[in-house]
């Protein structure tokens, strides 16, 4: 029996691609789902028009990510260890909504922010996540009909 017939996958295929070039034809997805991946994809509003063209109209989308409220210094930019912590690929909130209407999203709604760094093993992880307002925010939105 193959992998797919005795784990009930026979309708899931992997497919290797990057959220800035997604391998799908236009409009053939129902849904997508993120957490914590697009912050660190270099170019964003290119990975959210992606998402926007493979999904189908109607479809939607639910993510959570990592964004901040103030903005990221450049000498942070250089540390791996933010890199590693996901702080500082975030965008500022507003404009991380912004780049999905812009894609053509609809409805982008918040469903609830939350402090994913409070529980960082790292205290300068920590305190720098505080003083960038680093935060992870839950999103849903979709795609008119």
């Amino acid at each position: 029996m193959a992998d797919d017939e005795r784990m009930g996958t026979g309708n899931v295929e992997a497919i290797e691609g990057n959220a800035e070039e997604i391998p799908l034809p236009d409009g053939c997805i129902d849904v997508v789902t993120s957490n914590g991946v697009l912050n660190l994809v270099p170019d964003k509003s290119k990975a959210f028009g992606k998402i926007f063209r493979v999904l189908k109209p109607g479809g939607k989308v639910q993510l959570a990510d990592i964004v901040v409220g103030n903005p990221i210094s450049d000498e942070c930019k250089s540390d791996p260890d933010l890199w590693a912590e996901c702080v500082v690929g975030a965008s500022l909130e507003d404009q991380y909504i912004e780049t999905f209407k812009s894609a053509g999203f609809d409805n982008v709604t918040v469903l609830r922010r939350f402090d994913y760094f409070a529980s960082s093993s790292s205290e300068n992880t920590r305190k720098v996540a505080s003083g960038f307002d680093a935060h992870t925010v839950e999103l849903t939105m979709s795609k008119s009909a």
